[in-house]
């Protein structure tokens, strides 16, 4: 299997979507093709592609981000998951060194330990598009983050700082298509 560092993710607004509410990994050469649902809002739907290059087949209309892998926790899940919770956020310049210490020294590492989530990885928008991070997590378990290990992962200082420091956040569910 091939090794991911790029990522490439299309935000859409609106019902004109061909395929509204729908995450895709996009079928080209060394990129995993899994279809997830987006949860919540209809009016906006993600498509998403990882592989090494950026594939040509992205061409739909819509927010257009580039990212490059920062950090990755677990190991890729084998059948693919059958959840994936996204987080895309800013955080202020000034933040910037203690938020990358903190996603990789504490929170990755901790959440990665609460039962459920199996892998999540943390990339940066490149050309300081906004919002610059985003991070993904492959849940096993859809409400691991509500248990009672998934929210004492969550409780710590650092942790609350560095959340109080988000700004233009994105938070969506997705699940697994057969």
């Amino acid at each position: 299997m091939m090794e991911r560092k790029r990522l490439m993710t299309i935000w859409r607004q609106g019902t004109i979507a061909p395929w509204p509410n729908l995450l895709r990994f996009v079928d080209a050469p060394g990129y995993a093709i899994n279809r997830y649902t987006v949860e919540g809002s209809a009016e906006e739907a993600l498509l998403r592609a990882e592989g090494a290059d950026t594939p040509d087949v992205l061409d739909e209309p819509g927010e257009v981000f580039t990212l490059t892998l920062a950090r990755e926790v677990g190991a890729p899940p084998t059948p693919p998951s059958p959840w994936l919770c996204i987080v895309h956020t800013d955080i202020p310049e000034h933040g910037v060194a203690d938020y990358n210490a903190w996603y990789d020294q504490e929170h990755l590492p901790r959440l990665v330990g609460v039962p459920g989530v199996q892998r999540a990885r943390r990339y940066v928008a490149d050309d300081q598009q906004s919002p610059r991070y985003l991070t993904a997590y492959d849940l096993s378990i859809k409400d691991a983050f509500e248990s009672r290990e998934g929210l004492r992962a969550h409780k710590t200082p650092w942790t609350e700082r560095m959340r109080s420091l988000f700004s233009n956040t994105r938070r969506k569910m997705c699940a697994l298509q057969t």
